[in-house]
């Protein structure tokens, strides 16, 4: 027997599906269209540094009791483990706890972060030269000093990240309607 949530006759059982596009997905990619073959080796680099710093560096909180005081709900959790605490789980295999002491000696939280700035500002540019603007363009450098200083001042007026929704451009050129009052302004003058 197949597990799925979608039940027939239930059209808003999709809802339960996509409840993390936003909070996720969207956020991380924003809303354009992405289509071919760049696109899709863009999106999966992308998400290769997106699982690393999630998954290293990002705290996870785990449930770990709710209790009902009246009509409020009083959560506990338990104490954030980065992945440095899983060498005391002794059911984790030794060659599991050597590979992920690599990874955290190899990767860097800051340069993970720039290259997620990085991508999205591929994707950003890719969602922008859609149609005839379409052509190769070539690999974004990460310039770590560059990135650093503008940390500094992310904070203050919100940043922008390049794969955010774009304000609506009219390409084609709409006439100019005539004036209703255009017949009467040689009376009114």
């Amino acid at each position: 027997m197949e597990v799925a949530r979608l039940r027939a006759y239930r059209k808003n059982d999709q809802a339960w599906v996509e409840q993390k596009n936003c909070a996720i997905v969207r956020r991380l990619v924003g809303y354009g269209r992405l289509v071919g073959a760049e696109a899709t080796a863009a999106l999966g680099r992308l998400y290769d540094v997106v699982r690393l710093h999630g998954n290293l560096f990002q705290p996870s909180f785990k449930l770990r009791e709710k209790t009902r005081i009246g009509a409020r709900f009083m959560k506990r959790y338990h104490a954030h483990v980065p992945p440095r605490g899983c060498w005391s789980i002794p059911a984790w295999p030794r060659l599991t706890k050597e590979r992920l002491q690599a990874m955290l000696e190899r990767e860097d939280p800051v340069m993970l972060f720039a290259g997620i700035r990085a991508a999205q500002e591929e994707l950003g540019k890719r969602v922008d030269r859609r149609g005839p603007n379409a052509g190769p363009e070539e690999p974004v450098a990460i310039d770590l000093q560059r990135f650093t200083a503008s940390l500094k001042t992310a904070w203050q007026g919100g940043e922008k990240r390049p794969t955010h929704r774009r304000p609506y451009r009219r390409t084609k050129p709409y006439p100019k309607r005539p004036s209703m009052l255009e017949p009467f302004e040689p009376q009114a003058l």
